[in-house]
């Protein structure tokens, strides 16, 4: 066990050494040396993820041997307790995040390479890296964090770096606006999960995720409504479930590569993995189940109207994208973890590889077209009446554009409206700060007076 415990720490270590060194390249002139940027993120990615494969045979092997696999600990640290409550940090490996943990290190290798092409002599090539590995390590703590509390603060780390690379491109406004419009819909909706973290925290103190183990179990009480709620709430952001899609649309405006890793592989996906733990280490309520499978089926309609109307590829992905994660709600929701865990997978890869490519896209559609037009037009006279009459088919399209028209339009009014309560939060802190500092009359005066 120490030599499988010293190869799992590669996977989180190394991303994180690759972190610490570029954190200090920064500080000086070697930060525009594209080739050592270049060796140090690629030597903390491949580090993990030879380290990954690795320990992934092992444990299916062991696994097919026994027919039982214990958790593989990789970091576990005791910040302090009292009475019967305890703050633990750890990380581990089971039979469910080795396979993210997989797609994460697989897909960062990929996008970096990609990126290494796609940024060349960009100004913003340092800082797109460290956004890149600070994102893996976050996205690494999500998948092997051993609990809910553990799995926020790369959560947060996530959200923070999305913002920051949607915003990557400075030079125009519109990315600053989108970055924050996602930034206040990631604020709104992790509060699920940091309420639900806490409350876990306080009536089960020191609770470990342990697949396998007899699992899933009764929450007490009120508990047994109220996280799954919570965290379902939570994952709807995150995953930009409706009716907090409109985001994600918005979110394209950041570097392809990001895109393709955020918003196509890993990012919106990280609510599905936040529904999968649940669903393994808890019981969750008939109720619960039946709002997680309609939220999942109100956002694959609503994704698949919105992706049949847009100009371009990469909000007709992003759209696309949401309607597969509302099918993996869905089958969440039934019990179908396997399926949901492979589909979770397979899409992340699919639309990764579409996304990157998505420049060449418009292309290769034309001149397939040009090559095909009389064999497209003759299948689409034969398979489309079967589905549907031409009347619904102009119907739903009217529907959609005008969907899609609100969506480009419009911004979430709960986000909005907690916006605003946040600001007025903040004038108020401010007027108290000034009030207790002797400065409070004579600045409002001063207000009032302009």
């Amino acid at each position: 066990m120490g030599a499988l415990q010293a190869v799992a720490c590669a996977i989180f270590f190394g991303p994180l050494a690759s972190l610490v060194v570029l954190g200090l390249v920064g500080f000086t002139p070697l930060r525009s040396r594209e080739r050592l940027i270049k060796r140090v993120v690629a030597t903390g990615q491949s580090a993990a993820f030879v380290s990954g494969v690795a320990l992934a045979v092992v444990m299916v092997r062991r696994y097919l041997a026994s027919g039982s696999l214990e958790p593989i600990d990789i970091f576990h640290y005791h910040f302090f307790s009292f009475n019967h409550h305890v703050v633990e940090i750890g990380l581990r490996l089971d039979l469910l995040n080795i396979w993210f943990v997989l797609m994460a290190t697989t897909l960062s290798n990929i996008v970096g390479v990609f990126s290494q092409h796609y940024l060349h002599r960009d100004p913003g090539f340092y800082r797109f890296f460290f956004l890149i590995v600070l994102f893996l390590n976050g996205v690494l703590i999500v998948f092997l964090a051993s609990s809910f509390q553990a799995l926020f603060i790369g959560w947060e780390l996530v959200g923070i770096t999305s913002a920051l690379l949607i915003s990557f491109f400075t030079v125009r406004r519109e990315t600053i606006d989108n970055a924050l419009h996602a930034f206040w819909a990631y604020r709104v909706c992790d509060v699920g999960l940091l309420c639900g973290a806490a409350l876990l925290a306080a009536h089960l103190p020191a609770d470990q995720f342990a697949l396998g183990a007899g699992l899933p179990r009764a929450l007490p009480g009120e508990l047994a409504y109220l996280v799954p709620f919570l965290f379902l709430f939570s994952a709807m952001g995150k995953s930009a479930q409706y009716p907090y899609s409109s985001w994600l649309p918005r979110a394209m405006e950041g570097p392809t590569s990001s895109s393709a890793i955020f918003y196509g592989g890993l990012s919106i996906h990280a609510g599905v993995y936040l529904l999968l733990r649940l669903r393994l280490q808890y019981e969750v309520p008939t109720a619960m189940l039946v709002a997680t499978a309609a939220v999942g089926a109100i956002s694959c309609v609503y994704g698949v109207l919105l992706s049949q109307v847009q100009s371009d590829v990469k909000s007709a992905l992003a759209y696309a994208s949401l309607s597969q994660v509302g099918i993996m709600f869905v089958e969440i929701s039934l019990g179908w973890y396997y399926v949901a865990t492979i589909h979770c997978i397979g899409h992340a890869f699919l639309r990764t590889y579409q996304i990157l490519k998505c420049s060449s896209i418009i292309h290769q559609f034309v001149a397939f077209e040009d090559a095909h037009q009389f064999d497209a037009e003759r299948a689409k006279a034969k398979f489309l009446p079967l589905l549907l009459p031409a009347g619904a088919l102009s119907r739903g399209f009217s529907i959609a554009f005008d969907l899609a028209l609100r969506a480009a339009s419009g911004r979430s009014l709960l986000v909005m409206s907690l916006e605003r309560l946040s600001r007025r939060l903040q004038e108020g802190e401010e007027r108290w700060i000034s009030f207790i500092s002797g400065s409070g009359r004579g600045g409002g005066r001063g207000g009032e007076g302009s």
